[in-house]
């Protein structure tokens, strides 16, 4: 009876290894995924980084990374702000190929919160040359946030009468 009962066991012994082995497998990559999420939660380590990384998604028109470094009580402002500035820099009547910045200043690092000064301008490449635009200071206002800097106004000059002529938008 015992042999009859051990071989209707014995299937059930590497399908609960395999199962076991299958379970460990999955928890690395998920372990991974939460550490990755918590991490760009965090925002930035320093106030300029933050203003950095927020210029770099405007230049490349793609607001994926900009969570980690927009302040979460004013998210949905900072995100509408810079998709109408983008929507401005696209229907020009010629697009920038990018922006780029000047050294990234920050002033006034008091109590959480710090003033970030640059000088943002325009490239256009055309064939193989480029063309680059007038320099216009923008002012960030950056606020240490649950552990990370992150953006939380944002003063930039018009696309349209400031970087462009008026008649070119």
């Amino acid at each position: 009876m015992k042999r009859e009962a051990l071989s209707k066991r014995w299937p059930w012994v590497p399908l609960s290894l395999v199962v076991l082995a299958g379970t460990g497998a999955l928890a690395v990559p998920a372990a991974w995924a939460v550490k990755a999420q918590v991490e760009a939660e965090r925002g930035e380590p320093a106030p300029d980084a933050a203003v950095a990384v927020y210029l770099l998604w405007l230049s490349s028109g793609d607001d994926g990374g900009l969570r980690r470094v927009l302040a979460a009580d004013r998210h949905d402002d900072l995100v509408g702000q810079w998709r109408a500035y983008r929507a401005q820099m696209s229907r020009s009547a010629i697009p920038p190929s990018k922006l780029e910045s000047g050294p990234l200043q920050v002033d006034h690092v008091r109590d959480g919160v710090a003033l970030v000064v640059t000088e943002v301008y325009a490239v256009w490449w055309h064939d193989q040359a480029s063309q680059t635009g007038s320099r216009h200071p923008w002012h960030f206002e950056v606020r240490e946030d649950r552990g990370g800097w992150r953006v939380w106004t944002v003063k930039a000059p018009a696309w349209c009468g400031d970087y462009i002529r008026p008649d070119r938008c």
